[in-house]
């Protein structure tokens, strides 16, 4: 038998340690910022704003899912400031790979290290096309490309992002020597840079010119105007036009990145248990999968 005090003491014990359980039992506490890397309209940005209300239902629809678009230093400023962040999970960003780890590879200081990086999930794997204007290109195949060699401009976000590396490997594969106008802060923004006269043409995810053609919004009318000339596949084109795998260039296949979650180095592992058994239940959602396969995001 356990005397009165034994009892009470059990209790204010049990009491204590309620009142003491953390914040974490109670996670989330506040709303969670989704971190984009890239301004708005692109691929990053579009999965992200389709994914935050659905995790948003799948954490108990207690908190919001906040999208933010945190562009800079090709995709670097969202991931440095992921970095500096309290580790509590409020925090997430979809890191664009292996873009984001090209600074960390070859030596440029970038603010974060990919290795250090809490890894929660990997939405997608993307692969590539090339593009160009077909009302102002004046390429319409990609044997004209190869035909003109350095005659070409391609409007890009900027060195170290996953396209501009896929481009160049393509690129040099092909005996092209093209030249890069970068500085676009997203997709859209550089496949307008197209359409409008930029470039020549420039290398998009299959899913971002999906989204770009089939938009009904009149702001997305122009984008209609791109027309693929190259996919980078061994198999049969999506679209009935030349592949790197009719080009001879069957390695060229493996180009393409890979959408991988992640949130602050340091995070406990509860919390991050969490995030990722709720992102898991939002990339699997029938309706976000739906979508992707419409979308061709996947």
């Amino acid at each position: 038998m356990f005397s009165k005090t034994t009892i009470g003491t059990i209790a204010a014990g049990a009491l204590s340690a309620l009142i003491a359980m953390p914040a974490q039992a109670a996670w989330p506490e506040k709303n969670i910022t989704f971190l984009i890397a890239y301004g708005p309209g692109g691929g990053f940005d579009t999965i992200t704003r389709k994914l935050a209300p659905i995790l948003k239902k799948k954490l108990g629809g207690r908190v919001n899912v906040i999208a933010k678009n945190l562009p800079g230093g090709r995709g670097k400023k969202a991931a440095q400031f992921l970095a500096k962040r309290k580790p509590d999970g409020h925090q997430i960003l979809m890191f664009n790979m292996p873009g984001h780890a090209m600074p960390n590879i070859i030596g440029e200081k970038a603010g974060y290290d990919v290795r250090t990086i809490d890894w929660l999930a990997r939405v997608a794997i993307f692969r590539y096309i090339i593009v160009t204007s077909a009302k102002a290109g004046k390429f319409k195949t990609i044997e004209d490309v190869l035909k003109a060699k350095k005659q070409i401009k391609i409007p890009i976000t900027g060195p170290g992002t996953t396209g501009y590396l896929a481009s160049t490997i393509l690129f040099n594969a092909l005996g092209v020597t093209p030249k890069y106008i970068t500085g676009y802060k997203s997709s859209s923004r550089y496949a307008l840079g197209v359409i409008r006269g930029d470039g020549d043409l420039t290398i998009l995810a299959k899913g971002s010119f999906e989204k770009y053609v089939s938009s009904k919004k009149k702001k997305r009318a122009a984008f209609k105007d791109l027309r693929p000339i190259l996919e980078i596949t061994n198999g049969k084109s999506d679209y009935g036009i030349t592949t790197t795998g009719d080009l001879g260039q069957r390695d060229l296949a493996i180009l393409g990145g890979d959408r991988l979650i992640g949130t602050t180095p340091g995070t406990p592992k509860a919390i991050k248990d969490k995030l990722a058994k709720a992102i898991y239940a939002s990339i699997t959602d029938p309706g976000f999968m739906a979508w992707g396969k419409k979308a061709k995001r996947g």
